[in-house]
């Protein structure tokens, strides 16, 4: 898969947000994951959040946000189609 380019911030969001670790999430449930994510912790706590995640848990972190920035190209990037 292409992973189009996204806000890292938003990806961050969606890592640190309370949405369920499954690769199902459908669109509209990865662009409320993230906006409530952000409205509630504001862009820097979550860039704070991942980080400590990386330092606790290396072993899954990676799985994690390789799997957020799929959700987000698909749910959040500017669309191909419009270039």
């Amino acid at each position: 898969m292409t992973i189009r380019e996204v806000n890292p911030v938003l990806c961050m969001a969606l890592f640190v947000s309370d949405a369920p670790k499954t690769y199902d999430l459908d669109d509209a449930a990865v662009r409320d994951a993230v906006d409530r994510t952000l409205e509630r912790l504001g862009p820097d706590e979550c860039y704070a959040r991942a980080a400590q995640e990386f330092g606790d848990h290396p072993e899954v972190a990676l799985d994690r946000i390789t799997w957020t920035r799929e959700m987000c190209a698909r749910a959040l990037a500017p669309s191909l189609a419009a270039v």
